[in-house]
């Protein structure tokens, strides 16, 4: 499945630019979804977007801020979190993030394999990833220091 990556602009400032995933045939990104999907959790959703919000504007996208080893070793998936959701991400560096999506954690569980729900999304986000950073590596996708994106032409995403 073929995927866009859309600069999230509410949320993007001097300091951090966040970028989230369009899949082939969606009308949302799956920051959108993520937000739509949790309503019910309403505070931990205005945390999670106030913290976006000052990294984009004031902090950086500073690692402390997400939890770590989330994917493969090295792959950068990190999770953004408040409380007992996830938000899903691939952390480039201090100045750029693509997120993915995520969900509820239960506190009887211990790891997110546990839940279906969480699982999917994390391993979706691993996917998503995974395409990132080979076009990363083949120079189909540049992330300048100021976290701002040079896409080649012929780049085509897909997971």
């Amino acid at each position: 499945m073929n995927f866009e990556i859309v600069e999230i602009e509410e949320f993007s400032g001097d300091k951090g630019k966040f970028y989230s995933i369009m899949l082939e045939g969606d009308d949302d990104t799956l920051l959108d979804q993520f937000f739509d999907d949790n309503q019910q959790y309403e505070e931990d959703l205005k945390v999670i977007a106030d913290q976006l919000d000052i990294m984009g504007s004031s902090t950086g996208c500073r690692i402390q801020f997400f939890k770590e080893h989330e994917g493969a070793p090295g792959d950068g998936v990190v999770a953004l979190w408040h409380n007992r959701l996830r938000l899903y991400c691939l952390r480039f560096d201090n100045t750029c993030i693509f997120i993915g999506s995520g969900g509820y954690k239960q506190p009887d569980i211990s790891a997110y394999q546990e839940n279906p729900l969480l699982n999917a999304k994390a391993r979706q986000m691993k996917a998503i990833a995974a395409s990132i950073n080979k076009a990363i590596i083949k120079k189909d996708l540049k992330v300048l220091e100021d976290g701002t994106l040079e896409k080649s032409d012929f780049l085509n995403l897909e997971i």
